[in-house]
């Protein structure tokens, strides 16, 4: 994991970012699926980091096929329209869209009682299909736990399209102490608090777990909020299938999360690569909603870095 994903600069510009904007109001989802396409291909062309995540990821997710350029632009091809989707959900204009939720076990209760709870998402199909619905409908307030300085012109236009659901979001970017605080406000306000919990910064705490494989850090933060409040805990996956059908799945993972203090970092890593397995169930159902395009796996040498600063400590 040798690139910081911060670090990645904005492939456009606000005056692109709003011509795509009106060219998909105008022409609707199908066209832009289409068009789509070359957009796919000309990522592939000239972004090679970018490809060579891809290409390291497919063959990860299904090692008996090989991960060739077909496959690379589709996986592109798969983020580009999510990305197209979110205009259209966030803008209320989704009659080409289908959204088929599904509640696991003891999840549709938690989620309307109107007591505050995490919702633990990833870099994984649309967020967008699991709370926009919610929110339209005045079911619940969810608000999400994101990093404005991350994709800042998009994140800009975004806020143009719903400024209700805009101004939902608790910048990840502040001190931590001040999002802890407004994650803790939101909670006892009774409101679902959406968190990424697939992706670590450098220098945030994370644990080393085992995904697709290979070893990847994942940011402790989550668990370590939901353990520090008790709230419950429920994981979303809202995964693009085919054309247009998002299938929405909320599972209850936690009542709570129990950090006992004899035994604490174990228990940590315990919750956490449950959490891993998990994600990795998800990943193999609809592998190109996947979109993390970056050097993801940790090398030997990181790995070998990262037990020595923990023997340290």
């Amino acid at each position: 994991m040798t690139a910081e994903w911060k670090s990645q600069r904005e492939r456009s510009t606000a005056f692109m970012l709003r011509v795509l904007v009106r060219a998909a109001f105008l022409v609707g989802r199908r066209v832009m699926r289409w068009l789509m396409w070359p957009v796919a291909a000309y990522f592939w062309l000239t972004h090679p980091a970018a490809r060579k995540a891809s290409l390291a990821y497919l063959g990860r997710v299904e090692p008996r096929r090989r991960a060739g350029a077909a496959r690379v632009i589709r996986h592109f091809h798969t983020f580009a329209s999510v990305a197209v989707d979110r205009l259209y959900l966030l803008s209320g204009r989704t009659a080409g869209l289908e959204l088929r939720t599904q509640y696991g076990p003891g999840a549709r209760e938690q989620l309307m009682s109107g007591r505050g709870c995490l919702l633990i998402v990833a870099h994984y199909g649309s967020f967008e299909s699991l709370r926009v619905p919610a929110v339209r409908r005045r079911q619940r307030s969810i608000r999400i736990v994101l990093d404005r300085q991350v994709g800042r012109m998009a994140l800009a236009l975004f806020d143009e399209l719903d400024r209700e659901l805009a101004a939902g979001i608790i910048d990840a970017s502040r001190p931590g102490p001040e999002v802890m605080l407004n994650v803790k406000h939101a909670l006892d306000a009774g409101d679902i608090v959406g968190i990424m919990a697939d992706r670590a910064r450098s220098d945030e705490r994370a644990a080393v777990v085992d995904f697709l494989g290979g070893k990847v850090r994942m940011p402790a933060g989550p668990w370590l909020i939901a353990a520090t409040l008790q709230v419950p805990v429920v994981l979303g996956f809202g995964a693009l299938h085919g054309d247009r059908l998002y299938e929405c799945s909320l599972e209850l993972f936690a009542e709570r999360v129990e950090l006992p203090r004899e035994t604490r970092e174990t228990a940590l890593r315990e919750v956490m690569q449950r959490y891993a397995h998990r994600l990795e169930q998800a990943v193999r159902a609809a592998p190109y909603n996947w979109f993390n395009f970056y050097d993801y796996w940790m090398t030997d040498e990181e790995l070998s870095s990262h037990v020595r600063l923990a023997a340290r400590h």
